[in-house]
């Protein structure tokens, strides 16, 4: 089996600058999402990785090989990865069982041992049936199960997949999700699944890296990139995050700390190297701002909007303290749904001190300062 080491990867275009310092360790058999926006390199690092491109700096490792980096170059026939297109990338004048076989052909297998491997690759996503069929009489779904096929038979231990989603509808998305599940479970393989979609990508991955602007911020459980991000730029990306400004950051141990978060005393949880800080940025959720229980003190607010979303209601609110914030709520559908002008206290149930640029928290890459203040001048000018 294959995991994937990459160890100061950079790459660029003419002047442009692709890909910067990018440390990656992919173990075997793990499922992980590469995931930002259009733009971000990670379709560059694909290619990087399949063999297509050589990069500039650093080198690429699968398993115990060094495949690029230097004066080594393996080209993609020679690294024995596995690549799921966004366009499927079938033959349409071959059946089912030739574009699956289609590998084992050219690499002259004996017919008896292409044919047991194929059927077993159908057999594993439940394509038997469509042995015959040309893919012109598929599915989207089912186009994209002959591809993912077509790596099993090859026997890659290693797989490719780019954006594989994008081109189905809803409802086919959510049956491929499934899909991908059982095809990793049952193959065993390692996948490196690329997407500019958060859900897909917390739906499916062991461990999410997140990406901006050529560099790899944060890689970590999709639960810990939603709880603990390590910085604004991943804070304000993942989960419809909020990034706010807190004073006086006082940690109290245990992975908690105090501050003032509009000029009210808040708890928040922190990493464990925290320090005391006068000024720090904290993070929360939309589901994570509620009024308050009866008896409670809380942050006074108007509620400015509200949208019904069906079983529940979007509510955009501005703190008196600082009207100049916009903060999102989402409560369930209720007999009486605060009004717009309706006054409401508000509690943070729950808050996360980000990290100082540059300390070690837990699944961050060393970021520069620059991403964290971009984030929060978006958030602020909101």
């Amino acid at each position: 089996m294959t995991g994937l080491r990459l160890s100061n990867i950079g790459k660029s275009y003419g002047e442009t600058r692709v890909l910067s310092g990018i440390d990656l360790d992919i173990a075997v058999g793990e499922f992980v999402a590469v995931l930002g926006p259009s733009g971000c390199g990670k379709t560059t690092l694909l290619r990087l990785v399949a063999g297509f491109d050589r990069p500039d700096e650093g080198t690429i490792t699968l398993g115990d090989r060094q495949v690029a980096g230097g004066n080594v170059m393996v080209p993609p026939e020679g690294r024995g990865i596995g690549i799921v297109f966004q366009n499927y990338a079938l033959w349409p004048h071959m059946s089912v069982a030739e574009n699956v076989g289609y590998a084992l052909k050219v690499a002259r297998l004996p017919r008896a041992e292409r044919e047991a491997r194929v059927a077993r690759a159908l057999d594993t996503v439940n394509l038997a049936p469509f042995a015959g069929r040309r893919p012109a009489d598929l599915s989207g779904g089912q186009r994209q199960r002959v591809a993912l096929a077509r790596c099993l038979a090859a026997g890659s231990d290693l797989v490719l997949l780019d954006e594989p989603l994008a081109n189905l509808d809803v409802h086919l998305r959510a049956t491929m999700e499934d899909e991908f599940h059982r095809f990793h479970r049952e193959s065993g393989a390692t996948l490196v699944y690329i997407t500019h979609d958060q859900s897909e990508a917390m739906a499916l991955a062991d461990r999410i890296a997140v990406m901006d602007k050529g560099r790899l911020l944060q890689c970590a459980s999709p639960r810990q990139l939603y709880r603990e991000p390590a910085d604004a730029t991943v804070a304000g990306f993942i989960g419809g995050g909020l990034v706010l400004p807190v004073e006086g950051l006082r940690p109290m141990g245990n992975g908690l700390a105090m501050a003032d978060l509009l000029g009210t005393r808040v708890r928040l949880r922190c990493h464990a190297g925290e320090t005391a800080r006068p000024l720090a940025m904290a993070s929360t959720h939309p589901a994570d701002i509620q009024p308050v229980h009866p008896g409670e003190a809380g942050i006074p607010a108007r509620v400015t909007a509200r949208t019904y979303r069906g079983g529940s209601w979007s509510y955009e609110l501005r703190p008196e303290t600082d009207p100049s914030l916009r903060l999102p709520m989402v409560l369930p559908d209720t007999a009486t749904p605060p009004e717009p002008g309706a006054r409401l206290d508000l509690a943070f149930r729950d808050l996360w001190a980000i990290p100082l640029s540059g300390t070690s928290a837990p699944g961050a890459a060393p970021i520069p300062s620059s991403s964290s203040s971009h984030l929060t001048e978006q958030f602020q000018c909101a």
